[in-house]
């Protein structure tokens, strides 16, 4: 397995910008099955935690080409960035969904749709591709980005299975997830995202893109029910620095082992201090075997550039090391590791502050409404960073 550290992740990196970049836009949307990726960078679970920065891979594609030939994939990594910005601002739709997720989990056992839910989650449901799928995301922890939007479809319009749990099925699953871009892009498939606007799967796009690889898809809805649309008013975000001197304690957390020098400069004089209370409970064991070796590696390199970090083993001994001091730690954005945070300052009376990244500073504040006006900014945002 590739090791979740930024010499691996730079490594992929540069062999697709090598070989993939250039004919990205036309191989992209074929899902050609998971022994051969090779129309797809394949680089989202290390931009996930920022072991490879959104703004390292974009200077470093445009090194080798101009914005015009790559556009489609610079704006494949904007998307992320979009999705991010949004639930920022719209932080009940995150609330809503752990709402109803702990309401439906706590339901399941006993209920009308926990046999056909079984049977989505272990690859029985009889329909190829769905189960294909199904078993290449549990036993991989990936998914062509086509492909999750099939399955998607097909968990809730054929199968008629409640959007959250397929969020959540793909949450723990999915080596590459966060909080917005999974959440909102279900939600968009199920047409709450966009008012009056479903995704559904058609027997040919399958067919073509992937390569006739299946043959039982006749199964596929042609109708489906309108569900109930929230809308969620845009409220204003405003991030921005403090100056942070002579700070105590520095807290990693796993959305961002950022592996730059300068981080490590500016705070040098700071404690560095190690927490495992991020992951969540629900993930597969190859996700937490990934995010455990992700750590692992981060906490080698930041051995080797003579920072020591001390391992915390619980809230109450974090508690105590940190006192009264300001606690630092990188803004996490929306989602699990946000929520635990924000508990465990609340309860433990922690002066917690983040640290907001400036590529997030300079994009987040255009992501007010859909990404067609975001989109036009990306010029933009590439001559600031």
């Amino acid at each position: 397995m590739t090791l979740p550290n930024y010499l691996s992740a730079k490594s992929k990196l540069d062999e697709f910008i090598e070989n993939g970049l250039k004919d990205y836009s036309k191989r992209r949307n074929f899902d050609n099955g998971p022994e051969n990726r090779s129309n797809v960078s394949s680089l989202s679970p290390f931009i996930k935690r920022r072991i490879l920065h959104e703004r390292e891979v974009i200077k470093s594609c445009l090194k080798k080409y101009n914005f015009q030939l790559i556009e489609k994939f610079i704006q494949e990594v904007f998307w992320r960035t979009y999705w991010k910005g949004w639930l920022e601002s719209r932080s009940e739709v995150w609330d809503d969904y752990i709402d109803n997720l702990n309401t439906l989990k706590k339901d399941l056992n006993g209920s009308n749709i926990e046999k056909d839910y079984e049977k989505a989650v272990n690859s029985r449901t009889g329909i190829e591709c769905f189960d294909f799928w199904s078993n290449e995301l549990t036993k991989t922890g990936y998914l062509h980005n086509h492909s999750r939007m099939w399955f998607a479809s097909i968990w809730i319009f054929t199968l008629n299975l409640p959007w959250e749990l397929g969020a959540d099925f793909f949450y723990k699953n999915l080596l590459d997830a966060d909080a917005a871009s999974n959440t909102l892009s279900w939600r968009w498939v199920s047409g709450l995202h966009t008012k009056d606007k479903v995704y559904l799967a058609r027997e040919e796009n399958i067919e073509k893109f992937s390569k006739f690889r299946f043959k039982d898809k006749q199964i596929l809805a042609k109708k489906y029910k309108t569900k109930e649309y929230k809308f969620y008013e845009y409220n204003e975000c405003f991030f921005s620095n403090e100056k942070f001197d002579n700070i105590d304690y520095y807290l990693i957390n796993q959305n961002n082992l950022i592996y730059d020098e300068s981080v490590l400069k500016k705070f040098e004089k700071s404690n560095f201090l190690y927490l495992n209370l991020h992951q969540y409970s629900g993930n597969s064991k190859i996700k937490q075997d990934f995010e455990s070796s992700a750590v692992k590696e981060y906490l080698n390199w930041l051995k080797e550039n003579k920072i020591e970090v001390k391992i915390i083993n619980s809230e109450d001994e974090l508690k105590s090391i940190v006192n009264d001091s300001d606690l630092l730690t990188s803004y996490p954005s929306i989602g699990y590791e946000k929520d635990k945070l924000s508990k465990l300052k609340k309860q433990n009376k922690i002066n917690l502050k983040y640290l907001y990244d400036s590529y997030d500073l300079l994009c987040w504040p255009y992501a007010k409404s859909g990404f067609f006006k975001f989109k036009n900014k990306i010029e933009d945002f590439i001559k600031a960073i």
